[in-house]
């Protein structure tokens, strides 16, 4: 529609391309720019809202709003849960020592940025040997990640491991990643066995 409001000339001529380029503006104005002005002023007259009606609220238990918030996180507060081995001196506290410190944290995280950068490396019709560099390094940052797994399943536990939901989502991240590098290096057997079966074949064609 907006590319035939600007071909747009006049009655009984032809369209004639970018004759009317201001249509554009009023296309940007009335479609983007009106409703989310609308929408944010609709958000913020129910915002507004909320805010006077627990204001009220506040008044007639006659409460402050600072003492609202420490009741509510009174009730809502949970015990940090700190899953320690019992034996200092054994290798599972090494190694629980080991997943909790900030340098294990920073090298992760190092990690995950250096594999979205090679994740993100990828373009159309690059040659083999890039192909190939992208794929050992996937495959070698997979095998890190899976480490990291297991070595915070020995630190923790198993029950422990998965009660932090992020461990849970690094843990189906793994799993996904782990069966990503079985599919490319089956494609990458399959695609080799017929390379080196093709000419075999046509040797045998020509001896018969």
């Amino acid at each position: 529609v907006l590319q035939h409001s600007i071909d747009a000339t006049g009655i009984n001529r032809g369209p004639q391309p970018g004759h009317r380029l201001e249509v554009a503006v009023f296309y940007v104005v009335y479609f983007i720019v009106f409703p989310f002005f609308f929408v944010n002023i609709f958000v913020a007259l129910i915002i507004i809202t909320f805010q006077d009606q627990g204001q009220k609220e506040l008044e007639e238990a006659e409460i402050n709003k600072n003492q609202k918030s420490c009741i509510d996180f009174a009730l809502n507060a949970k015990p940090i849960q700190r899953c320690k081995p019992k034996q200092e001196g054994s290798l599972r506290y090494r190694i629980w020592q080991l997943c909790t410190s900030s340098y294990f944290e920073f090298c992760i995280m190092v990690m995950i940025a250096l594999n979205t950068c090679v994740l993100m490396a990828k373009y159309y019709r690059s040659p083999s040997t890039y192909n190939d560099i992208l794929t050992y390094a996937n495959t070698t940052f997979t095998a890190l990640f899976t480490v990291e797994s297991i070595l915070k399943i020995i630190a923790f536990g198993l029950r422990n491991y998965f009660r932090d939901k992020w461990n849970a989502f690094d843990f189906i991240t793994v799993l996904g990643s782990i069966a990503d590098v079985l599919v490319t290096e089956f494609r990458l057997t399959k695609a080799n066995v017929a390379l080196s079966v093709g000419p075999q074949k046509h040797k045998v064609r020509i001896d018969n």
